[in-house]
């Protein structure tokens, strides 16, 4: 496990010292936590003095007693320290922004809460991003768009944000086997910016097809109960399957066995999941965003860029159950020679950012 609170006495006396803050369980499979975790086992592998810190999983809504922690936390760490501080836990503590004056911070910013909430919720983290943001010594994002997004939303200064993309694992390929149906495969915790609903509803009527939907589905319970109340009640249940959290190996093989992958995803920071799908060279169709569209590229992939049931329908139905359009998605895809930095790459890089902060 790569967590550790309390700290302890012994982490006083380590010189150029890292000190990596989170909330919750790093261990869970979302693109944050695995750029995470690259970076800690990246350390620990070339002997760099890195210290994880897991805070409460209430972030980015801690308690008064979760922020009464981290301030325990902090006595602990000697000034003038590199604290980095994923965005999570990091927009959760605007309140005591002025406790972190005496160290080198550096905000993990996958994307900012404000686009990961709606409503009120949404409207209220936009405020406090451009009231305290620009008190962060500096940045690290996972792309240029989100870079873009710091500078121009939250006029955060351009030279404290540098950009350092995640690292993608190659994963195992296994043999492909024609099948007598279509295989999807969507990725991503089971929460409303997945837009899992909106999926549903563009394959209810479709026939001879499989769903794989993977991720992890106790973030949101309500929204859970509520897609799977919906697969119930339209009889998709032998079509469209909730995988929940799977093995890597596991991972590798419905990637292997799938035909297309699919994200109907509001917002992704970088979009891990969909560079597995062009890692291993399967057609993608994506909501279209610049920061998605820079991770893809053209390539094998179709965007779309509304959200209606029925346009996303006949995309669909035009480019995936046409065997000849299908054909030449595939054969498009393989064209396709976006690269992606390896967890070590990343991770190397990571820490030359920060060196130079």
């Amino acid at each position: 496990m790569l967590h550790g609170p309390p700290m302890s006495n012994k982490l006083i006396n380590k010189k150029k010292s890292i000190y990596f803050i989170y909330p919750g369980n790093i261990n869970a499979k979302t693109g944050g936590y695995i750029y995470e975790k690259n970076i800690i086992s990246y350390c620990r592998k070339k002997n760099i003095n890195i210290h994880p810190i897991a805070l409460s999983s209430n972030y980015p809504f801690p308690s008064k007693k979760d922020l009464k922690n981290f301030l325990q936390i902090l006595k602990y760490i000697p000034s003038k320290s590199t604290v980095v501080i994923d965005g999570l836990a990091l927009e959760g503590m605007y309140d005591i922004f002025k406790k972190l004056k005496d160290y080198k911070v550096v905000g993990l910013i996958h994307h900012p809460l404000s686009l990961e909430f709606k409503g009120k919720t949404a409207i209220e983290f936009f405020k406090l991003e451009k009231k305290y943001l620009n008190l962060i010594n500096n940045f690290v994002v996972t792309s240029s768009e989100t870079k873009s997004l710091l500078i121009n939303d939250f006029k955060i200064r351009r030279h404290k944000i540098s950009v350092v993309e995640p690292g993608i694992l190659r994963m195992k390929k296994y043999k492909y086997y024609k099948k007598n149906k279509l295989f999807f495969l969507t990725c991503g915790s089971i929460i409303d910016r997945k837009n899992y609903l909106f999926l549903l509803k563009v394959f209810k009527n479709f026939d001879n097809y499989s769903l794989n939907i993977i991720g992890d589905t106790s973030r949101d319970n309500d929204y859970y109960i509520k897609i799977k109340k919906y697969v119930k009640t339209n009889r998709l249940s032998k079509k469209i399957h909730f995988l929940g959290k799977v093995s890597d190996s596991k991972l590798s093989k419905l990637y292997s066995q799938t035909d297309f992958y699919i994200s109907v995803s509001k917002y992704e920071g970088f979009g891990m999941s969909l560079a597995n799908s062009l890692i291993v060279k399967k057609p993608i169709i994506t909501f279209y965003t610049k920061t998605i569209n820079q991770t893809l590229k053209n390539n094998g992939v179709l965007y779309f860029d509304r959200f209606n049931v029925k346009y996303l329908q006949k995309l669909i139905l035009e480019n995936c159950f046409n065997k000849d359009n299908f054909q030449k998605l595939k054969e498009s895809v393989k064209k396709n020679k976006r690269y992606f930095l390896t967890p070590d790459e990343s991770a190397s890089k990571f820490l030359k950012v920060l060196n130079n902060a």
